[in-house]
C-alpha cells in the first residue's frame, strides 16, 4: 500500500468507504456514516497506508459534532439529572471502579508493559492516557492500541445492539443524522458558528474533549433558552462525522500492531471486560430509572464520547440522557487520572 500514491490511496479510501457505509446502510445499522469510514480506514492502516488527515480536521469534526449534539438539547437534560442523579452517580461509579479493576487485574498478569495497563483500560480522554503513560513508565503505544481498539469495538457492538439486539424501544421514532429535515441557510450558519465559538472556548479553557464540549455546552444553553435554531444540511454532518472514522481508523498502523500483536488477545479481552461491566452498569441503570434498555446501554459504553454520540443521533435511543452521562463519565475519568498521577508521584 505504502507504494502507491498519495492521491491514489486517498481514492480507494473514498471508495472503501463509500461501499462500506452503503453496505451498513441498506441493513439500517445505526452509526453507519462514522462505521463505514473507520473500518475502511483500519483496513487501509493496517495494509501500510501512510495518508493521514490535517489536525485541524479533527478539532472542527468534533466542533460540527458538538454542534449537531446540541440541537437535541431541551429542558429535560436537567430534568432527567434533578430525577435520576442517584442512579447515574450508580452506574457512572461502577463503570469508573470495573475500569480500574480490569486495568489492576491487567497489570498483574505481567502481559503488557509495568505500568501500562491502567491508563489503557481508562473509560475515554485517549490523549490524556496515552500522555500520562509516557511520563510514568508505561508504553504509550500500548495505551494508544488499547483506547483506540476500544472504541472500534465498542462502537461495532453498539451499532449491532441498536440494530439487532435492542431495536426500537415502543414509542420512539427513528432518528438517524442523515434524515433531518431541510436545514436553512441561517440556521446551518447559526451551528457553523456555534461549533467554531465553542471549540475555540473549550479549547482555550481547556475542557476535556474541550473540542467537542465547548459547543455542546454553549450550544445547548442557546438551544433550550430558544434564542437560537441550530441545524445543518446532511452532507455536513456527513462529512464530520467520517472525518472522526477515518482519524481512529488510520491510527491502525501495520508498524504498530506487528509490535503489540502478541498482546492483541489480551487488550481484546480487557476491551469485552469492560464492555461486559457496562452491560451489567446499563441493566442496572435501566432498572433504576426506566430508561429504554438501549439508552442505558450507550450511555454507559466505554467508548470515545464523540464516537458514542455519533451512533446515539443514528439511532432511536434518548441522546440528552445519553450525553450526560458521557460526560460525566469523562470528567470522573479525567479525576480519577489526576488521582492515580498525585499516588504514582508519591510512590
Amino acid at each position: 500500500m505504502s507504494s502507491l500514491s498519495i492521491p491514489l490511496q486517498w481514492c480507494l479510501l473514498a471508495v472503501a468507504t463509500l461501499l462500506f457505509t452503503a453496505l451498513f446502510t441498506s441493513v439500517a445499522l445505526p452509526g453507519a456514516v462514522l462505521l463505514g469510514p473507520m473500518c475502511a480506514a483500519v483496513i487501509l492502516g493496517v495494509r501500510g497506508s501512510t495518508i493521514e488527515l490535517p489536525k485541524r480536521s479533527l478539532w472542527l469534526a468534533q466542533a460540527l459534532t458538538g454542534g449537531v449534539v446540541a440541537r437535541s438539547l431541551d429542558a429535560s437534560i436537567l430534568h432527567d439529572v434533578a430525577l435520576h442523579w442517584f442512579p447515574m452517580l450508580m452506574a457512572l461509579a461502577t463503570m469508573m471502579a470495573g475500569a480500574v479493576l480490569v486495568g489492576w487485574l491487567l497489570e498483574r498478569s505481567g502481559r503488557l508493559p509495568v505500568g501500562t495497563a491502567l491508563w489503557g483500560t481508562m473509560p475515554g480522554a485517549a490523549p490524556a492516557m496515552i500522555a500520562m503513560a509516557g511520563d510514568f513508565g508505561g508504553d504509550p503505544r500500548f495505551v494508544a492500541v488499547m483506547q483506540y481498539l476500544r472504541v472500534v469495538v465498542v462502537v461495532v457492538l453498539a451499532s449491532l445492539a441498536c440494530h439487532f439486539l435492542l431495536g426500537t424501544p415502543p414509542g420512539l421514532a427513528p432518528a438517524t443524522p442523515l434524515a433531518v429535515p431541510a436545514a436553512t441557510p441561517v440556521s446551518t450558519l447559526a451551528l457553523v458558528a456555534v461549533a467554531l465559538l465553542g471549540g475555540w472556548l473549550g479549547t482555550v479553557l481547556r475542557l476535556p474533549a474541550g473540542p467537542l464540549l465547548g459547543p455542546i455546552l454553549l450550544g445547548g444553553t442557546l438551544n433550550m433558552s430558544g434564542f437560537v435554531a441550530l441545524d445543518a444540511p446532511s452532507w455536513l454532518i456527513a462529512v464530520a462525522f467520517t472525518i472522526i472514522g477515518w482519524t481512529t481508523g488510520l491510527r491502525f498502523r501495520r508498524e504498530l500492531l506487528r509490535d503489540l500483536v502478541a498482546s492483541v488477545p489480551v487488550m481484546l479481552l480487557s476491551t469485552f471486560g469492560l464492555v461486559a461491566l457496562s452491560v451489567g452498569s446499563a441493566w442496572m441503570l435501566s432498572a433504576l430509572t426506566g430508561k429504554d434498555p438501549l439508552t442505558a446501554y450507550l450511555a454507559t459504553s466505554p467508548g470515545g464520547l464523540d464516537s458514542v454520540t455519533v451512533v446515539a443521533l443514528g439511532s432511536a435511543a434518548d441522546v440528552p440522557f445519553i450525553l450526560t452521562l458521557q460526560t460525566l463519565r469523562l470528567f470522573g475519568t479525567i479525576l480519577l487520572s489526576v488521582l492515580l498521577v498525585r499516588v504514582l508521584r508519591r510512590s
